[in-house]
């Protein structure tokens, strides 16, 4: 019962990590601003523990913090500034005294959820895939509208905690050491079903070969490909598949790695 590898020291296990990965998301996110990097740090390590990939959860979670932050912080302002429009417009409709048409209100309600949708997907995608900005956004919007049911199951996620909040007051402890961990895990697990069937398509075209580990991204099927010189040698783009992610590597750059 007691052995290393018994049920029961796995499931214990398992919990230590999500509480360690719930402390050190909301350690991280104090600043406010390093929020959206933290979320990126934390589903890279969901994505870890979902797998049952042995790694040091601070170790793990410090360097994709690192690596995510100048992305993922630009991505989070932005969803700061349209998080306070929104709030704003709410505010005006509902507090203004002013009345408006109904099919405004159901309009920005729409806005709101459809937005709730797409950044379901948005840190995991930049945890998970190599990408610009741009692509990353768009990518988060057409994978949540193609997987409607996940995408639903990722926004009611977060309801969970609060709903065990209201019923059981007196969980507070346990939700506050667990609850963001047990999210992002969750969440983890959903999204990473998703993107497999994306890695499992580019996986049957990519070539195998040896590098040494430059990041913790993949890369995925949408992702710009660099400009070539103007006067240079056109080159060939192949995507492959190197330490469990994806990268695009042209024909050039792949005979002088030789």
């Amino acid at each position: 019962m007691f052995k290393l590898d018994s049920p029961l020291m796995n499931f214990l296990s398992k919990v230590a990590d999500i509480m360690i990965l719930n402390v050190l998301f909301i350690i991280f996110s104090i600043p406010i601003v390093t929020i959206g990097a933290s979320f990126s740090a934390a589903y890279y390590m969901g994505f870890k523990m979902v797998k049952n990939e042995e790694t040091y959860i601070v170790r793990g979670f410090w360097k994709a913090f690192k690596e995510n932050f100048k992305q993922a912080t630009i991505m989070w302002i932005v969803i700061l500034l349209v998080s306070g429009l929104l709030g704003l417009d709410y505010r005006i409709m509902y507090q203004s005294g002013i009345v408006f048409p109904d099919w405004i209100k159901i309009a920005v309600m729409a806005v709101t959820f459809v937005l709730l949708l797409g950044l379901s997907f948005l840190f995991p995608l930049q945890a998970r895939f190599v990408n610009s900005i741009k692509n990353t956004v768009k990518n988060a919007f057409l994978m949540a509208l193609s997987h409607l049911p996940t995408a639903f199951l990722l926004v009611a996620v977060y309801a969970v905690p609060v709903i065990a909040f209201f019923m059981v007051p007196q969980a507070f402890p346990v939700i506050f050491l667990l609850g963001f961990g047990i999210i992002i895990y969750i969440q983890s697990f959903l999204t990473l079903r998703v993107f497999t069937k994306y890695e499992s398509v580019l996986a049957t075209k990519a070539e195998p070969e040896e590098d040494a580990d430059s990041g913790i991204f993949a890369e995925s099927d949408r992702i710009e490909r660099e400009q070539n010189a103007t006067n240079g040698p056109k080159s060939t783009v192949n995507k492959v598949f190197r330490n469990g992610r994806f990268v695009e590597v042209s024909e050039n750059s792949k005979n002088g790695d030789k």
